[in-house]
């Protein structure tokens, strides 16, 4: 867990949802961001409801705390009913997928989940980065709000800040 999880991807996925979702104007549209918006927060909090943070009593190079990040089953179920309604709205969009389709989809998501690159360099419709943003960012806030420990270990410690005047 790095700040560049907790910050940058979902800064990054709010950009690329209003850059894609700038050009759609129906009411339907809205709605159904509206409807994901609420599902990818639900999705958000079960994401984080078993988190398990450990302390391996390591620092970094900034002596911020290494903290193992156990995310277990409800993580998974998260991402497989995020995959599932992404899927669900490219077919309400009148998208035509066979089961080879599906698979490369569900190849490349993973491929995102586990690169950063793949996640930035890749081609999503508003809606998958809708619930990106959804997702991660309750995800992210849930884990710091329950865990200080993560917030400890995302933040820059200050050097000024233990010296005496």
């Amino acid at each position: 867990m790095t700040r560049f999880d907790l910050v940058i991807i979902p800064a990054y996925s709010a950009v690329m949802m209003l850059l894609s979702f700038r050009n759609i104007q129906s009411t339907t549209a809205i709605c159904i961001a509206i409807i994901l918006l609420l599902v990818g927060v639900s999705i958000g909090f079960l994401q984080a409801s078993k988190v398990k943070i450990s302390d391996t009593n390591k620092v970094d190079s900034h002596q911020r705390p290494i903290l193992k990040v156990k995310r277990d089953w409800p993580y998974l179920i998260g991402w497989l009913i995020t995959f599932a309604i992404g899927i669900g709205v490219e077919i309400f969009y009148g998208a035509h997928l066979n089961a080879g389709e599906v698979s490369q989809e569900l190849f490349e998501e993973v491929l995102k989940d586990l690169s950063v690159v793949a996640l930035l360099s890749g081609h999503s419709t508003w809606f998958v980065w809708l619930l990106n943003v959804a997702t991660s960012f309750t995800y992210g806030a849930c884990i710091v709000i329950r865990h200080p420990k993560i917030r400890d270990a995302i933040q820059r410690k200050n050097s000024n800040k233990n010296k005496s005047i």
